[in-house]
């Protein structure tokens, strides 16, 4: 397996060896010292999806249970998510993403050079997230022709291996430049931004390799949810639930949806049944993409009313999503992806056209 470059200036303190922490650099992607605040109070979003309903071929579990849907009765009619294995490795990357969060932007507070040491620890833990960025795919490409943790793959396939060739240089860039002291709100900022969207396409792709591994559905749900009951979330789903409750009920549905499929097809060999199995992982993909779109609304509002770095961090959160968001809002209204895709990519806080942004926001992942 091909392994991601560990910073030069930290590479001692993964052999164990003491080294002095590095020198503190000014911060901001302005040049200018590493302070700011953030919007007090922070702008409020109440979701409104009434207007929504639900396609004719998406499971839902939360209505009768099932019984008015067009899926058969199966494992997930319950409401609750039954694993397939009870050992679900990848509960493990989304304690170590919490972890992650906790020491780089959870409170807002500007993270220590030390900070980010610990972070990169606990991303590279053995078997953990950086193991499974260096080979993640988009599944929303043509598939290559061998693994992208194959040598050579990811240069030729770059939008499918978008682990290896999109999503890890900017955490590999940010990780070492956090650890130097250099901009650490703006790099903590790209790291979450990068994680986020790993566990997007992360539960995306366990569904199609749980044709072949029935535990990759555990996985699905994991990446999301943390293997989490439904009001309890951690990792992604608890970002998408914090700003949209409905949102990431109609998430957590479709990995149910995942499960189902899984319990009717040949739980303990391959699947057959690929056209089941797609109608959930679109199922699933809508629902995430509307709560990726909605933490994205919500670092938008947050411009405006920040300050110093706090704010640049939110530009640099911006940036970091605006060319892998694109390729969903380009397939749903190309001019409306052009506004967004301007305004995301914008480094200033005055040339950010807000109501625009969240109107693109809110037109091109209206329903989950």
């Amino acid at each position: 397996m091909r392994r991601s470059v560990l910073p030069l200036a930290g590479a001692v303190w993964f052999l164990g060896c003491p080294a002095p922490l590095p020198v503190p650099t000014d911060g901001g992607i302005d040049g200018g010292l590493d302070v700011g605040a953030a919007c007090s109070p922070r702008p409020a979003f109440t979701e409104n999806v009434a207007s929504c309903t639900a396609l004719g071929t998406d499971y839902q579990p939360r209505v009768a249970m099932s019984a008015m849907d067009t899926w058969p009765a199966c494992i997930s009619d319950s409401n609750v998510f039954t694993p397939i294995n009870a050992n679900i490795s990848t509960v493990a990357r989304i304690t170590a993403f919490e972890e992650v969060a906790r020491l780089l932007w959870t409170d807002d507070v500007s993270p220590s050079a030390q900070a980010f040491v610990d972070a990169r620890v606990q991303y590279a833990l053995d078997q953990g997230l950086d193991s499974r960025v260096q080979r993640r795919e988009d599944v929303h490409y043509p598939a290559a022709p061998m693994p992208c943790s194959t040598a050579g793959v990811p240069e030729q396939y770059p939008d499918r291996c978008a682990g290896p060739t999109k999503i890890l240089p900017v955490l590999n860039d940010a990780f070492a430049k956090g650890s130097l002291g250099d901009s650490p709100r703006v790099n903590a900022a790209r790291v979450e931004a990068s994680l986020l969207w790993f566990l997007y396409l992360s539960a995306l792709s366990e569904v199609m390799s749980c044709t072949q591994r029935p535990q990759d559905c555990d996985s699905c749900w994991a990446y999301y949810a943390g293997a989490t009951p439904r009001e309890m979330p951690l990792g992604l789903a608890r970002r998408v639930r914090e700003l949209g409750p409905a949102t990431h009920d109609r998430a957590y549905d479709a990995t149910l949806a995942v499960r189902c499929w899984r319990n009717l097809d040949n739980e303990t060999g391959v699947a057959m049944d690929t056209a089941r199995r797609d109608l959930a992982r679109e199922q699933l993909d809508r629902a995430l993409l509307r709560g990726v779109a909605l933490i994205v609304r919500q670092k938008v509002t947050e411009v405006p009313c920040s300050t110093g770095s706090v704010q640049s961090a939110r530009l640099a959160f911006l940036n970091t999503l605006a060319p892998w968001l694109d390729r969903a809002a380009r397939e749903r209204n190309p001019a409306l992806a052009d506004q967004l895709a301007t305004n995301l990519q914008t480094t200033t806080a005055a040339s950010l056209d807000v109501a625009g942004t969240l109107s693109a926001l809110d037109t091109l992942f209206a329903c989950p």
